[in-house]
């Protein structure tokens, strides 16, 4: 991050006091200011997409905390450093946030940084007003050097930050019974700068974790999407191509069958113009004949139809006749049963004959015939 361009805002610790902020390109401090004016100040119209942004919160407001654990493994020892700092905290635990350094070295203390929830939620939201989503959230003693002995102390923010090597805190912590007789060096603009500007690549310790963490934009690769929209245009052009040449297959395939029938039919009729016309005059000719397919279906179906309101009533022959007239024998136990089916098919406007007889079993027989 540090190679390219980096805004580093200190919130203020208090109501009434401005953001004071750092604009950071190449490594160095390019523009600095008071408030929230650093898009004008640096000739921007919005953040570029990726320049890193770095919150620094007032010392008060976050704890440090050093726990040695030697005797556990790195991940274990930083989370037993967590819960002894939420054990140790004024407010109840789920009031509070606790992040853990990266320290892998056991035989190092683990430092723990300790934060009201609400209060990052407060970072976080007023960042958002003013247009940042920070990558980085340091706390303020953090870009102090550590001391080898006694404390460290410096400008963070426009406020006094002392640090020791297991101890952070603000001015107004800095009382005679805690600081004594310590060394204490005092750490210029220029070092606190470097710092936070090396933090930007390496930071000491981030909030951003967890809960807090900072949700990763996903960026379209536009290549890629260029190449998944080729692809697709491919596949459906295929797919159309497909789909055009078997209609034509199936046109091809039903022109062939419509010429090979009217082929067929020219023997009978040669002066169809087409399948349809041969078709009309085909079936013209077999009704004049009477062997049209209606007229051997209609009579029967009619016939079929009348003997389902007399159950009784069976055919025990059925014939067509070349002229197309159909001849059936029926037989039922009466023959009042027989003459309702008769009926029927006279009031269905066929004309029909019957002759009576009787076999011999008893039942009684009619030869009928039946004509359109």
């Amino acid at each position: 991050m540090s190679g390219k361009d980096a805004l580093i805002v200190a919130l203020p610790d208090g109501a009434g006091a401005e953001p004071l902020w750092m604009h950071v390109a190449d490594g160095a401090v390019a523009q600095r200011g008071a408030g929230a004016n650093w898009l004008a100040a640096c000739g921007l119209a919005e953040l570029p997409s990726g320049m890193a942004v770095m919150l620094v919160p007032p010392a008060p407001l976050v704890t440090l905390h050093w726990a040695s654990h030697p005797d556990l493994a790195p991940r274990q020892g930083q989370a037993a450093a967590r819960l002894e700092a939420l054990a140790g905290g004024i407010a109840p635990a789920d009031q509070l946030f606790a992040v853990a350094d990266g320290n892998n070295d056991p035989a190092r203390p683990h430092l723990v940084a300790l934060a009201a929830r609400s209060d990052v939620q407060h970072w976080l939201l007023w960042a958002q007003h003013h247009g940042l989503d920070p990558d980085l959230i340091v706390p303020a003693p953090l870009l102090l050097p550590e001391p080898e002995e006694g404390f460290a102390r410096g400008i963070v923010g426009g406020a006094a930050v002392w640090r020791g090597r297991d101890v952070a805190f603000g001015e107004d912590m800095a009382l005679p019974e805690i600081v004594g007789e310590a060394r204490v060096r005092d750490v210029g603009p220029a070092q606190v700068e470097t710092l936070a500007i090396a933090a930007l690549e390496r930071p000491p310790l981030n909030l951003r974790q967890g809960d807090f963490a900072k949700r990763a934009r996903r960026e379209w690769d536009r290549q890629a999407l260029g190449r998944i929209a080729l692809w697709s245009g491919l596949v459906l052009l295929a797919s159309l191509l497909i789909a055009v040449i078997g209609v034509v297959k199936e046109y091809g395939a039903a022109s062939r069958l419509d010429a090979e029938s009217l082929a067929l039919a020219r023997e009978v009729v040669p002066g169809a113009a087409d399948a349809a016309a041969a078709e009309s005059e085909m079936d013209r000719q077999l009704a004049a004949r009477g062997a049209g397919g209606y007229a051997f279906t209609a009579p029967v179906s009619a016939l079929m139809s009348a003997m389902q309101d007399a159950p009784g009533v069976s055919i025990t022959a059925l014939s067509r006749d070349a002229d197309g007239m159909i001849r059936a024998t029926l037989a039922a136990a009466k023959a009042d049963d027989i003459n309702s089916v008769l009926l029927a098919l006279q009031a269905a406007g066929f004309t029909i004959t019957a002759t009576p007889s009787q076999d011999p079993g008893g039942r009684t027989l009619a030869d009928i015939t039946v004509r359109s």
